[in-house]
């Protein structure tokens, strides 16, 4: 039978409990992941006066556009976050002549937008994401603002905006200040005697202007905090709260610092292959082992007090290390949090490794001045193993392992020596993604052996302790439950093909439920056979759903406010067709929670906090019924111009792996709701991200690139992964193998469901058919084409029977484990249930 279309949008838009409990979480989440850059005293500083300029001022970035965008019912500025906080804005001339600028050229930019999106080919919608506008900087600070302001004390706050399908440019002033930024801070810190600049940007920044121009007494790393992110700033700013943010990345001090920097993507005029030549140097981990030194360290964030962190005891266990340290709240006014980080030297033999890694971190409790915590830090040994090309295999080498303690990467002190006794094989494995276009990576030179303080505690490590596993690969066997069984059962070939091919959101066709504004869903062409559809949607600084939406006489649902921002320059023509009329239709409602993006997340360094906002993501789906959440995304911040940086957590494995497996834990608590972990793998660039190469070394791959979506799979069990567009040493992800089945299944044990990017196969992309036999069980949002060639790939031995069969069973897994799906069977009587 068919069933009629359901929503679980509210019929007001009233705020709810749950939006209100959810902002706080957002506020939360804001409140530790601001970094405080400089200081000299300044900060904090009492509610009054302030002179306020800055393209963020009023318009405040929350996050990137394109699908990490969030459709909340109010984001605070920080303007609004100040004057809600008691602060007085003098300078309003300055803020309304910005807005008056923003409005031209937003209008200019639709005029401009309109005549590129050809009626013909409407497709080309999704293309124009790589244009998003851009924030004007502002016109200059004057006289008369200056005297109007009436005060001694000045923010600005400089703003650049991103997103999905274009890197940031270089040399636009994309990644450093405008002459016109730059001459109106210089004015301003000139004539203010406190003189505070905001970064409202969501990747790093150059930061040589803080050098150049005297006068700047603080300097604050906003990024992009969601809805809440006004508030907290302000309350960071006045002192109702310390700073306890850190930096998820190393900030150079000029581009050209970072390893290959000119050879990034658009750079050097090779957009089909981008080559890895840094290796496993990324990061910290280049700057630390080719000693060139930073802006700011990787870790580092100041407080508004000191601590002091003194290690206690190291011990093992087993194959695990533990080291107990104590930490102080030394000052002796404010509260605060301290994050403690532990890098480990390893020793450098056979393989040549980075100066140091990061192998574990906590984040304390609020300490008062004087009071102190005692925190255990804890790693697996294997966390400090290398790849060893030469055997295809992981291995710890023997020898001191050199452990430091500290509160960034530059601000550590040796504590302990794990000694292995002798070379182990952790995991045996076969040799995946060979490089097909050989290239030379960088070595740092040898350094001297270091010497380690008497007194310092050393532990030894059996190699006996450790158990050599050896990989098994094979297909997969075909799911098997009584539900799954029984409705694939009743599926002829053609169904189970139709089964891996998804639908989008402009799809249109049969449905059994829809969260408007989704993203897409599995297919709803199987209602006949008692299979309905279930949706997912857009992340992942929160839910991407159309906020309101109007629904015709007819039940058609259609936006009336869009559910991308892009859609709001569409021609007159179009928005009739697409959108609602308040007037005449029903209105229905879906206001989601805007969080910080995932790099103001990572700056947290609170994993416990992660998971609480996973977990309010998981409330929302639950109450619009969305089953699949296209987040969280771990790609490594490889350059600090990748456009989807906001998005990403950090430019460590570790990290970027850890508040994955946060948000996924905070996700999955509620039954039948699922993180879609993203883009796996190397999706490090936007630009030509459907056909660029990464050519990378199995070494860098493993250790680097894959190592995030590791700990994420095995620490907290992902309900699905989305390949990403790009290949990987000439194969496209979705049609890997090698990477969705091998690795995935076989080495890390994934049981879940794999899905394509949206649009990621076709014509000169990836092949349907192929994506199908390497494991790629969902094609999205799919098409009459992807089914076709699917089953022709049946006849012509591209796909088996079976690997159809395998993708089906694995949609369906998920499909039968929803509410949706025990909705729909208790309204058809077509099941006992789950």
């Amino acid at each position: 039978m068919e069933a009629k279309v359901k929503n679980f949008a509210a019929f007001t838009d009233a705020e709810t409990p749950l939006e209100a409990a959810h902002n706080e979480i957002a506020y939360r989440a804001a409140l530790e992941g601001i970094v405080l850059l400089e200081n000299d005293g300044c900060l904090p500083i009492k509610p009054g006066k302030i002179a306020l300029y800055g393209a963020g001022a009023a318009m405040t970035i929350k996050g990137g556009t394109g699908s990490g965008e969030v459709n909340e019912r109010h984001a605070v500025s920080v303007m609004e976050g100040l004057e809600n906080a008691g602060f007085t804005v003098t300078t309003q001339r300055w803020i309304d002549e910005y807005a008056r600028l923003y409005k031209e050229g937003e209008e200019a930019y639709g005029r401009e937008f309109k005549k590129k999106l050809s009626p013909f080919h409407l497709g080309e919608l999704f293309n124009l994401m790589s244009n998003p506008y851009q924030y004007p900087v502002g016109g200059p600070v004057t006289e008369q603002d200056i005297a109007q302001s009436d005060t001694d004390t000045c923010i600005y706050v400089v703003s650049r905006q991103a997103g999905e399908g274009a890197d940031r440019k270089l040399y636009n002033g994309d990644n450093k200040l405008s002459e016109t930024e730059v001459q109106n801070i210089a004015i301003c810190a000139r004539v203010y005697a406190k003189m505070i600049v905001v970064i409202n940007v969501g990747s790093s920044f150059d930061m040589n202007f803080v050098d150049e121009i005297e006068g700047i007494n603080a300097v604050i790393f906003l990024c992009q905090q969601g809805g809440r992110g006004g508030q907290a700033f302000a309350d960071l700013i006045s002192g109702k709260v310390s700073p306890s943010g850190k930096l998820a990345d190393t900030w150079a001090k000029r581009y050209e610092d970072i390893p290959f920097a000119n050879e990034y993507s658009y750079l050097n005029g090779n957009l089909e292959e981008e080559y890895y030549k840094e290796g496993i140097y990324v990061g910290y981990r280049y700057f630390d082992s080719f000693q060139v030194e930073p802006k700011y360290h990787f870790g580092y964030g100041l407080s508004y007090t000191n601590f002091a962190i003194t290690p206690k005891s190291v011990t093992t266990e087993q194959t695990k290390v533990k080291v107990c340290v104590e930490v102080i709240n030394t000052g002796d006014t404010y509260a605060g949090k301290e994050v403690v980080q532990l890098y480990v030297s390893c020793p450098q033999k056979k393989l040549a490794k980075e100066y140091q890694r990061l192998v574990a971190f906590e984040k304390t409790r609020v300490l008062l001045p004087g009071e102190s915590e005692t925190i255990t830090l804890e790693f697996d040994m294997a966390g400090a193993a290398s790849y060893d090309e030469s055997e295809a295999a992981k291995i710890l080498e023997g020898g001191a392992y050199i452990l430091r303690v500290g509160n960034a990467s530059n601000q550590t002190h040796v504590c302990g020596v794990v000694d292995l006794e002798r070379d182990v094989i952790l995991v045996r494995t076969h040799y995946i993604c060979q490089q097909r276009i050989p290239f030379e990576e960088i070595e740092p030179a040898v350094r001297a052996e270091e010497v380690i303080r008497e007194n310092v505690p050393h532990v030894s490590m059996e190699a006996a302790v450790f158990v050599t596993r050896t990989c098994v690969y094979e297909n997969p066997a075909v799911y098997v439950s009584e539900e799954t069984d029984r409705l694939l059962g009743a599926l002829t070939l053609e169904e189970e093909a139709e089964l891996t091919v998804g639908s989008g959101m402009l799809s249109g066709g049969t449905c059994y439920f829809e969260a408007p504004g989704a993203a897409g869903s599995t297919t709803g062409k199987l209602l006949a056979k008692n299979i309905p559809n279930i949706c997912v949607a857009d992340g992942p600084a929160g839910l991407r759903l159309q906020r309101t939406s109007a629904v015709t006489k007819k039940g058609k649902v259609k936006m009336v406010d869009a559910w991308i921002s892009l859609m709001n320059y569409l021609p007159g023509w179009i928005k009739k067709f697409m959108f609602g009329d308040i007037e005449k239709d029903t209105l229905i409602y879906q206001f989601a929670t805007a969080f910080p993006v995932g790099l103001a997340l990572a700056q947290t360094w609170n994993t416990d906090l992660v998971e609480e906002v996973g977990y309010a993501v998981s409330e929302e789906m639950k109450a619009y019924g969305v089953s699949y959440w296209l987040a969280p995304a771990l790609n490594i911040h490889r350059n600090p111009l990748c456009g989807r940086n906001f998005e990403y957590y950090s430019e460590d494995p570790l990290v970027s792996g850890k508040m994955a497996a946060a948000i996924t834990k905070g996700v999955q608590r509620i039954p039948g709701n699922y993180v879609t972990i993203k883009h796996f793998c190397c999706n490090n660039q936007e630009d030509n991200r459907n056909k660029t190469n990464a050519n990378v070394s199995e070494r860098a791959l493993r250790e680097i690139y894959l190592r995030g979506f590791e700990i994420v799979v095995e620490e907290a069990h992902p309900g699905a992964v989305m390949s990403s567009y790009n290949k990987v040493n000439g194969t496209y992800v979705n049609n890997s193998y090698e990477l969705l089945t091998k690795v995935l299944r076989n080495e890390w044990g994934f049981d879940g469901l794999v899905m394509t990017d949206w649009y990621a196969t076709g014509k000169e992309l990836g092949d349907d058919a192929k994506a199908i036999a390497a494991g790629n069980d969902l094609i999205m949002p799919g098409s009459k084409a992807a089914k076709k060639r699917i089953l022709a790939g049946v006849k012509d031995g591209t796909v088996s029977e079976e690997d159809i069969r395998r993708c089906a069973a694995n949609v369906l897994k998920g499909i039968v484990s929803t509410d949706i799906y025990r909705i729909y069977a208790e309204e058809n009587n077509n099941t006992k249930g789950r």
